[in-house]
């Protein structure tokens, strides 16, 4: 049985991510432990990224807030012939394995790297497109699992 732990896995949004591991090891066929105790390994994991990147580009005025006095404040929405904006998010895990019972290593994980990007793109202010990529990397480690 496996044991996932996540101690050094700090991130945003962590708990959904660790529960993506979880799942992807269930479903590789490993029965997952609830705690150390009834473990047989260890599957330590670390997040070397979890973060998400906006990028705007715009031909024409921004949507703007003018301060009229202390408490009246004046919005103007945003005019534009063109704009564009992107959105990409990149998701990067690695990891070991050791014994539960004595700490001998097993194997490692080198990081494994996805990223998935949103494009949406407003003209005249009206007519809206957009698309979706999806580049998860690798699903299986391949090489990259190996024993000590």
């Amino acid at each position: 049985m496996v044991f996932v732990d996540e101690t050094y896995f700090r991130a945003e949004a962590a708990p959904y991510a660790v529960s993506a591991i979880r799942a992807a090891l269930s479903e590789a066929g490993y029965a997952l432990a609830r705690n150390r105790d009834q473990a047989d390994v260890i599957f330590e994991i670390r997040a070397g990224a979890l973060s998400l990147e906006q990028m705007r580009r715009l031909l024409g005025v921004p949507a703007m807030s003018v301060p009229l006095s202390d408490y009246r404040v004046v919005s103007f929405p945003e005019l534009s012939l063109y704009s564009r904006r992107d959105r990409t998010g990149v998701a990067e895990f690695s990891g070991f394995v050791y014994r539960a019972e004595d700490g001998a290593p097993i194997a490692a994980v080198a990081p494994m790297i996805g990223q998935y990007t949103i494009r949406s793109h407003r003209l005249l202010m009206m007519m809206t497109w957009g698309q979706q990529y999806a580049e998860p990397g690798e699903q299986d480690p391949g090489e990259s699992w190996w024993e000590f």
